[in-house]
């Protein structure tokens, strides 16, 4: 079995109120998917915080944070971080992106995301797959936090699950790249404190009453979208090699 280095770029920090309780966001990435990837070793870093990212050739595979951000805030950081990602690309390296990494992804290929008119998206959401092929790829009772979602596909993306609330909740990319919108790597306890922080703030408490009491909802699909993207990051580098890696595009190419 491969040994796999991935790098996980971190895009959001845990609140501080409750980053005594909860571990960072690579962390929680880590846990939630080593152990359906064992051979793979993790290493972070932060554009968020100011830390310059890697050359893509430096790892086998990257994995996105989500973020309190906005995609269209367009701050230098997250430019920076795009031009990255189609610098990844143009070398074949597998990505996975979750919520504002999902988000940041689709606008760095040409697509667009923008605040959802549906609102927020808490707790325990549904996803279904939009093809029954898909049915193992992303779909199941997921966890979600987020306002902005991707509104625009990207043009070599094809939509493999998602919701009445979020239809293009999780893409493949026709190079190495999958991303969801949802938090697989979230667990019931960050998200109820998450809505006990931001209830009656950010969205209304019937809302957040309304996503508290989903958490109660069996059979998470954590897990079983960790084997997938396991899967994912295991074919995807075994297959990765210099000589299928195009031209680096320009920073305007999507």
């Amino acid at each position: 079995m491969r040994a796999l280095r991935l790098c996980i770029v971190e895009n959001g920090l845990v609140p501080e109120p409750l980053d005594e309780r909860f571990a960072g966001y690579p962390a929680m990435i880590e846990a939630w998917l080593g152990p359906a990837l064992p051979e793979a070793s993790f290493q972070a870093v932060s554009p968020v915080s100011g830390e310059a990212l890697p050359d893509p050739a430096a790892y086998d595979g990257y994995l996105l944070t989500g973020s309190k951000h906005s995609v269209y805030e367009g701050a230098d950081w997250m430019r920076a971080e795009i031009d990255f990602l189609r610098r990844a690309r143009a070398l074949g390296r597998p990505i996975f992106g979750i919520c504002f990494g999902h988000q940041l992804m689709a606008d760095a290929f040409g697509g667009r995301t923008a605040k959802a008119e549906a609102g927020w998206g808490l707790g325990v959401q549904g996803y279904l797959p939009d093809d029954a092929a898909d049915a193992d790829r992303g779909a199941g009772r997921v966890l979600a936090f987020h306002q902005d979602q991707v509104v625009e596909l990207p043009p070599q993306a094809r939509v493999l699950a998602g919701s009445d609330h979020c239809p293009h909740g999780v893409l493949r990319y026709a190079f190495p790249a999958l991303s969801v919108q949802y938090h697989p790597e979230f667990t019931p306890a960050y998200v109820e404190a998450l809505l006990d922080r931001y209830g009656g703030h950010l969205f209304d408490q019937a809302e957040a009453q309304a996503a508290r009491a989903s958490l109660s909802q069996p059979d998470l699909a954590n897990s079983e979208v960790a084997t997938w993207v396991a899967r994912f990051f295991r074919e995807a580098c075994v297959s990765a090699s210099p000589a299928t890696a195009r031209a680096t595009p320009s920073p305007i190419d999507p």
